[in-house]
């Protein structure tokens, strides 16, 4: 068998990195994955990327556009072929049945339940090679699967819009319109991309929000609401969309919600938790308010804060940050990117 050269599986790895960023939020709890096809030239026959929950992985839907037929071919793809029944059968059965010949992987399977694609195949006569170079990216794309893997906790990215002297809004308990279109469009994108939108109370009484996803295409993500003495409007449009509401207080309302009571003074963590084994959610985005920031970074719970900075100055009002949460901030957080957002400036920091 000849040997394909480098330049050849590297540019068929860069292209299955590529198609896994097509895969939404929806593949979970699958992760995205991107597949390539491709001949001892290089020249690409199929490709793929991992499909709602319930439909094709990444491998699957390359080779179902060859009718699951590869004689000879070979295969780049950014995870470990699975090697379980789940909703649907092992792609590294598919792999050995279509006849590909070689198969090249980013990174390998840590999902235990999913883990030794890559013995099965080479058990059965498939070579396989791991790539190096690409596990990083493979990594940050597939960060809210892994983070789940890895602790049984979502990811977490507080977004917060604020003046250019760090208030969040001019007028204590009052809606404050921050930042400019691109900016809202930015927000609504990433909201798209997480599993679930969480916000407290006071957010709640005081915006009426949706929280859905308008100014692009894209999936809405599921309320999540905050409120350990059940302080709610019942008349709030979030309510329409069957919320997830964490309290303390132990009453019941006739409402369409998902009410989880735990214990007075209850750990966040213990909330994400339920959050990512009962509902199945991997990724929260933290629209609260300064309190409930606050709250989630002191109990160490915020992955990415994602501030958007406008060039509006308030010069009072409520601050996003107190001189205890801002030592924390600085000193739990690094700043990893930043860009334009048309008169906004957007500034991603990651924990430390």
């Amino acid at each position: 068998m000849a040997e394909i050269g480098e330049n050849i599986v590297s540019a068929m790895m860069k292209r299955a990195v590529e198609l896994s960023k097509k895969a939404t939020v929806k593949t979970y709890p699958n992760p995205k994955v991107g597949a390539v096809i491709f001949d001892d030239e290089g020249k690409i026959v199929s490709a793929g990327f991992t499909q709602e929950y319930g439909r094709d992985h990444a491998e699957a839907d390359a080779l179902r556009k060859l009718g699951f037929k590869a004689p000879g071919l070979s295969m780049a793809v950014t995870l470990e072929p699975c090697n379980h029944y789940g909703k649907t059968p092992p792609c590294a059965k598919a792999i050995l049945k279509a006849g590909i010949k070689r198969v090249f992987v980013a990174k390998e399977e840590e999902n235990k339940k999913a883990c030794g694609g890559i013995e099965f195949l080479r058990q059965n006569g498939v070579k396989c090679a791991l790539v190096n170079g690409f596990a990083a990216e493979v990594e940050e794309i597939n960060r809210f699967f892994f983070k789940g893997i890895r602790t049984n906790l979502p990811w977490v990215t507080a977004k917060i819009a604020l003046s250019s002297d760090g208030f969040i809004t001019d007028k204590v308990g009052e809606r404050c319109m921050i930042s400019g279109n691109e900016a809202q469009i930015y927000v609504h994108k990433l909201r798209s991309a997480h599993s679930a939108i969480a916000v407290g109370a006071n957010t709640v009484n005081i915006d009426d929000p949706m929280l859905t996803v308008r100014l692009v295409e894209g999936f809405d993500p599921q309320p999540v609401i905050f409120s350990r003495n059940f302080s709610l409007n019942l008349n709030s449009k979030i309510m329409e969309r069957d919320p997830i509401i964490f309290t303390s207080a132990n009453k019941a309302h006739e409402i369409k919600a998902k009410i989880e009571i735990l214990p007075e003074n209850f750990e966040l963590k213990d909330a994400l938790s339920i959050l990512y084994t009962k509902y199945k959610i991997n990724s929260v985005l933290l629209e609260g308010g300064a309190n409930l920031v606050k709250a989630f970074m002191e109990a160490g719970m915020v992955d990415e804060f994602q501030l958007i900075e406008s060039e509006k100055i308030f010069g009072s009002g409520l601050k996003l940050f107190d001189e205890e949460t801002k030592k924390l901030f600085e000193n739990s957080f690094d700043l990893t990117r930043s860009e334009k957002l048309g008169g906004d400036l957007l500034k991603i920091y990651r924990k430390k």
